[in-house]
């Protein structure tokens, strides 16, 4: 049955949005009725393997929308596009322009997230600004605890990572003072300008002004030390490269087995040079290299040799769109500023 907005609702909790902070405490969970059988087992969990509040809980679950509409787009990232169309969503003209601007504004808190963790300050802006547009209000359409839900009810295929990112989403509620039903999230799941999923936020998120908090939605010290943060942890290497253009001169079929590998399968230079994958700088011969092709425009096909840093940004979205992106967006800001890029 189609209901309005293609939403269902659980129920409405008006006292509970008025609340500005949850308090969580052990306590055993009383018998109750949950709409969702998987709900009363997850809460049951929660209480006795997390030590979280049968009365702070309840509520949240009540108030729970679910929102099947999603599936479809956990089903169709804009990720698959050809690179070509991709490139459209993000390197139009207004967000090239908002992100030079935003890149020369913020120099200093970039250049220093820059120095304290070793990764390009270019890239930290660009990677906000292909997530949020440099944190643009209103890219978070969702409610994030309605997302992690409908996941964990709707789509078995990723049930026990949406169940994984529920409980890590509360966690950090917690211990950030923050009421689970006010934060806004990507279809995704993704938060704040970082687009960080729980689980991330919960590992990698930085209080970079020292206020004791990490605040991930309006703090510029805290966002840029966070990005800088994955991807130092995730092995960023300053000055490394990132990708290559490269010809094929040998065996087309061995090359096309590496090409179709991808991201996921590395091989030294040397191995590609023998392979017949012509790489037209001098890289070191041990340097363990992926490969991929991609499409720039309609019809026609590239080559690339990724590199460390490139994998590194997969990541943080495992997509080899996302990453050319990122780093053509990169390019740009850092040209903005006569910069020659030193990823």
């Amino acid at each position: 049955m189609r209901c309005k907005k293609d939403i269902v609702r659980l129920s409405v909790l008006i006292p509970f949005l008025f609340c500005p902070v949850i308090v969580f405490s052990q306590q055993e969970a009383p018998t109750m009725k949950l709409i969702s059988p998987k709900h009363a087992a997850l809460l049951e969990e929660l209480v006795q393997k997390y030590k979280f509040d049968t009365d702070s809980l309840r509520p949240l679950f009540e108030a729970t929308i679910i929102r099947p509409e999603l599936i479809e787009k956990f089903e169709r990232p804009a990720e698959k596009l050809p690179y070509y169309e991709y490139k459209k969503r993000f390197l139009e003209e207004k967000l090239v322009a908002k992100g030079i601007l935003y890149f020369q504004e913020n120099q200093s808190q970039l250049m220093k997230a820059e120095e304290d963790y070793g990764v390009s300050k270019a890239i930290i802006a660009a990677i906000l600004g292909i997530e949020t547009r440099f944190g643009e209000p209103g890219i978070e359409k969702y409610r994030a605890w309605d997302v992690y839900n409908t996941g964990y009810l709707l789509y078995p295929r990723r049930e026990a990572f949406f169940k994984a990112e529920l409980i890590a989403f509360l966690t950090l509620c917690k211990e950030e003072g923050l009421n689970p039903l006010s934060i806004n999230s990507s279809y995704a799941g993704a938060i704040g300008v970082p687009q960080f999923m729980p689980s991330s936020f919960l590992k990698y998120a930085m209080d970079g002004n020292g206020d004791q908090k990490r605040d991930l939605w309006s703090s510029k010290e805290d966002i840029y030390a966070s990005v800088a943060n994955y991807l130092k942890a995730s092995g960023w290497r300053m000055g490394g490269m990132i990708r290559l253009p490269v010809k094929i001169s040998g065996n087309p079929v061995d090359a096309q087995k590496i090409m179709e590998a991808g991201i996921r399968e590395t091989l030294t230079v040397a191995r590609a040079a023998a392979i017949g994958i012509e790489i037209p700088e001098s890289v070191g011969k041990e340097e363990l290299v992926s490969f991929a092709s991609y499409k720039p425009e309609e019809g026609k096909d590239l080559f690339l040799a990724l590199f460390n840093n490139f994998r590194v940004m997969t990541s943080y979205n495992f997509s080899v769109n996302y990453a050319l992106v990122v780093t053509e967006l990169s390019e740009i800001l850092a040209g903005s500023q006569g910069d020659i890029p030193s990823y």
